[in-house]
């Protein structure tokens, strides 16, 4: 079976935008929002010009101050012609002269980067942005006492993705507003949410759904949650799910532009063994099949928002390690083994993911730990013979992951 590259199919996507195919007219809609007042906070703030019929993502580097930042809620504007714009933090303390893959450019300048922003810098995490015009922002205002903390110096990247659709040039103009705390009146940290199911495949002109499971291995409370798809979408629900297995519905939307924000009177407490379950339908009135991927012609599924006390595994729904822990579930009636069969048949990443999005649900959990195994170059035991040449990164996978596919031929579909 071929072993896929799990930092190209799963964690590029993770941190990418995406875009409305609306766009206002060139210059007249961008929406104003002061800085905060001094010792309240900082402005980030990108400018630049999209050109008629363009679709670009662009990204900016900055350098977070010298004493950190500890964040206790965030405020977004930007111009019509995008429904996103996100705030990451990287692992640099110097702004890169370039990019991950050698290319130099003026980091601290607006730039192209139109791969998405994880795929030109070295990502971490996500600080704050949003995909409403109207303002509802990713992080919004967090409990008293309560911070998303940015280390000292810590390199930040700006990340806008317009299309303009219009026969005139758009000023794309994108401000976010970080509204601060002395970091000694932190009491519990916040992470941010950001998981996404990359397994997406809706054929031409039909109905597919895309649905993953994180479990939570650590009591966390949730502030505020939404979604994310892009145009296809017309459906969304998340849900919590107990320890004994009732779903408990939490979120929902039928929208992918500006998209609504539940906000918690209270913030939902999730119990360690209970887990995030969500959902994405679409329909796809093209004539071609539409899979996961990172512009207006693809589609993608997250669930997304603030939550305390951070774990980083619960950030991305990873294990300790940083590999995936997500559970994949499948709408279709294939077996675990077939879906296996039909991963190694595979001759592209959307044939892929149609073998996942086709499996049946009962055997989700086998589906997942087998293509885990494969994902992560055996979790990790065959890194160094599958990075070289010949044929022993086949062997050492077939013998790392013999019993995640000895369970996998085993499992049947009932629930």
């Amino acid at each position: 079976m071929r072993s896929f590259v799990l930092t190209a199919l799963l964690c590029a996507p993770l941190l990418a935008g995406c875009s409305s195919e609306e766009s206002g007219a060139p210059g007249s809609d961008s929406a104003s929002l002061e800085p905060p007042a001094a010792g309240d906070g900082l402005q980030y703030r990108m400018v630049s010009t999209v050109a008629p019929g363009q679709e670009i993502e662009r990204c900016k580097l900055f350098v977070a101050p010298a004493e950190g930042l500890a964040i206790r809620g965030d405020e977004v504007r930007f111009s019509r012609g995008s429904h996103h714009v996100g705030l990451y933090k990287t692992a640099y303390k110097e702004i890169p002269a370039e990019t991950r893959d050698g290319v130099r450019v003026d980091a601290a300048e607006v730039h192209d980067c139109n791969s998405g922003a994880t795929a030109a810098w070295e990502i971490t995490g996500v600080v704050a942005g949003s995909q409403s015009f109207g303002g509802d922002s990713f992080l919004g205002d967090l409990p008293d006492g309560v911070a998303l903390k940015v280390e000292p110096g810590t390199v930040l990247v700006m990340n806008t993705h317009y299309v303009n659709a219009t026969p005139e040039p758009i000023v794309a103009d994108a401000r976010v507003n970080l509204y601060t705390m002395p970091p000694e009146q932190v009491e519990q940290e916040a992470g941010m949410l950001f998981h996404y199911n990359p397994f997406i495949r809706v054929p031409a002109s039909g109905e597919a759904s895309a649905r993953m499971r994180c479990r939570i291995d650590e009591d966390i409370s949730l502030v505020r949650v939404q979604s994310h798809m892009h145009q296809r979408g017309v459906g969304f629900a998340a849900h919590r799910v107990r320890g004994d297995g009732a779903m408990e519905e939490i979120y929902s939307n039928e929208t992918w532009e500006e998209v609504p924000v539940k906000v918690f009177a209270s913030p939902l407490e999730v119990k360690a063994g209970e887990a995030l379950d969500f959902r994405c339908d679409y329909v796809n009135p093209e004539p071609r099949d539409v899979a996961q991927g990172l512009t207006t012609r693809d589609e993608m599924c997250m669930l997304i928002g603030p939550y305390f006390p951070r774990r980083p595994e619960i950030d991305t729904c990873s294990d300790a390690e940083g590999r995936p822990a997500e559970t994949w579930i499948g709408s279709g009636a294939a077996t675990c083994a077939e879906t296996l069969a039909c991963v190694s048949a595979a001759a592209s990443d959307a044939e892929l993911y149609g073998c996942v999005v086709e499996s049946c649900p009962g055997a989700a959990a086998e589906v997942s730990e087998a293509l885990r195994c494969q994902f992560t170059a055996g979790r990790g035991a065959c890194e160094g013979a599958c990075a070289a040449d010949g044929d022993g990164c086949a062997a050492c996978m077939a013998e790392a992951c013999a019993a995640d596919v000895t369970a996998c031929e085993a499992a049947a579909c009932g629930e």
